[in-house]
C-alpha cells in the first residue's frame, strides 16, 4: 500500500511536468505558425488561379508538431474521430495539443484527490473525471455549433434560391450566403466557396462541408446538390423543396420537445437528488455514514448505487431520444 501511496503522486508530478514542456513547445512553435499561416492566407487571398491552388497544399494538415507522435496519430482511428471531433466544434486546437490537455488535467485531479483525501486509487476515477472534460465540452461546442447552423440554415437555403433565380451560378450563390448569412453559416459556406475556388471539385467541397458540420439538414442539401449536378433540374426548386422539409422537421422536433419536457425534467430530478441527499445527510449527521464509507460491504453497495443510477439516467435518456 505504501508503494501505491508513493507511486501514483510520482506518476502524477512526472505527466504534469510532461504535459507542462509540452505545451510551452506547442505555444512556441504555434507563433511560429501562425506568421506563416498569415503569410500564407496572404498569397491565397491576394493570388487567383495557378499560385492560389499551389497554397493550399502548403496547410498544415499535421496532428501534432512531433514527428514521431503525428505518425502515431494519422494511422489510429480513434485519434482521427477525436480530431473530426475538433473540426465539428471549431476548435483550433491541435490533436497533440488536446491529448497533452487531457493528460495534463488527469494528472492534475490525481495530485488534487491524493493531497487532500489521501486516498491514491480514489483519484483515478477523479482522474477520469477531469480527462472527460475537455472531451465533453468540446461534444457540447459541437452541438451548440450544429444547433444554431440548422436554425440558421432554411434561412441560408432562401438566399441561396432567391441568387439562383436572379441569375447567379451556384458558385455565385454559395459567395452570397457567405457574405450575408451570420455565423457558422457564413463561415462554412466561405470555406465551402475558397475550397471550390482553388481547384477542389465542388461535389468533394460539398461532402467536406457535411462531414465538418455533422447535420442531417445539411446533408439533405449537399445530397440534393450532388443529384443535381449529376442528373439535372431545377436546382432553385429543389432547394425550395429542401427547405420546406427542413422547416417541417423543425416543427415537428419542437413538438417532440414539448411532449418530452415533463420527463427530462423527471430525469434531471432523479439523477441529481440522491446526491443532494447524501451531501445534507452527511453534514448533518456524519456518523450515519461511517459504516457505509469505512465498511468493504458499505463501500460495494455505493458503487452498486452509483452504477444502478447511471444506468437508470442512460436508460431514461435512451427512451426520450426520439428520431426524426
Amino acid at each position: 500500500m505504501t508503494s501505491i501511496h508513493l507511486l501514483i503522486p510520482s506518476l502524477g508530478i512526472f505527466l504534469m511536468v510532461v504535459c507542462a514542456a509540452v505545451g510551452i513547445f506547442f505555444i512556441v512553435r504555434g507563433q511560429i505558425n501562425k506568421r506563416i499561416r498569415n503569410r500564407l492566407q496572404d498569397v491565397i487571398v491576394l493570388n487567383d488561379g495557378e499560385e492560389a491552388i499551389k497554397s493550399v497544399i502548403l496547410r498544415d494538415m499535421d496532428l501534432s508538431s512531433i514527428g514521431f507522435l503525428n505518425r502515431f496519430l494519422k494511422n489510429a482511428e480513434w485519434a482521427r474521430k477525436l480530431d473530426t471531433l475538433l473540426v465539428q466544434a471549431d476548435v483550433s486546437l491541435r490533436l497533440g495539443s488536446f491529448i497533452a490537455l487531457i493528460l495534463f488535467l488527469g494528472a492534475l485531479g490525481t495530485l488534487i484527490t491524493n493531497y487532500f483525501f489521501h486516498q491514491p486509487l480514489l483519484g483515478l476515477p477523479v482522474a477520469f473525471i477531469f480527462g472527460a472534460a475537455p472531451i465533453l465540452y468540446v461534444r457540447r461546442r459541437k452541438q451548440k455549433r450544429v444547433h444554431s447552423f440548422e436554425e440558421q440554415f432554411p434561412d441560408a437555403l432562401d438566399m441561396l434560391t432567391g441568387a439562383l433565380r436572379s441569375g447567379l451560378a451556384l458558385t455565385g450563390a454559395i459567395l452570397v450566403v457567405a457574405e450575408e448569412s451570420p455565423d457558422p453559416v457564413a463561415k462554412e459556406f466561405r470555406i465551402l466557396f475558397e475550397e471550390n475556388r482553388l481547384g477542389l471539385d465542388l461535389k468533394v467541397a460539398l461532402r467536406k462541408l457535411g462531414a465538418r458540420v455533422d447535420s442531417a439538414e445539411l446533408h439533405l442539401f449537399v445530397t440534393a446538390v450532388i443529384l443535381q449536378r449529376e442528373t439535372g433540374g431545377n436546382l432553385a426548386e429543389i432547394l425550395m423543396g429542401t427547405a420546406a422539409v427542413i422547416r417541417d422537421r423543425f416543427r415537428i422536433l419542437g413538438d417532440i420537445r414539448t411532449m418530452t419536457a415533463q420527463a427530462k425534467l423527471s430525469g434531471l430530478v432523479l439523477m441529481v437528488l440522491p446526491a443532494v441527499l447524501t451531501v445534507v445527510i452527511y453534514i448533518l449527521a456524519p456518523d450515519y455514514f461511517k459504516s457505509l464509507l469505512y465498511d468493504p460491504v458499505g463501500r460495494i453497495l455505493v458503487v452498486v448505487a452509483v452504477i444502478l443510477q447511471v444506468v437508470g439516467v442512460i436508460t431514461m435518456r435512451r427512451i426520450i431520444d426520439i428520431k426524426v
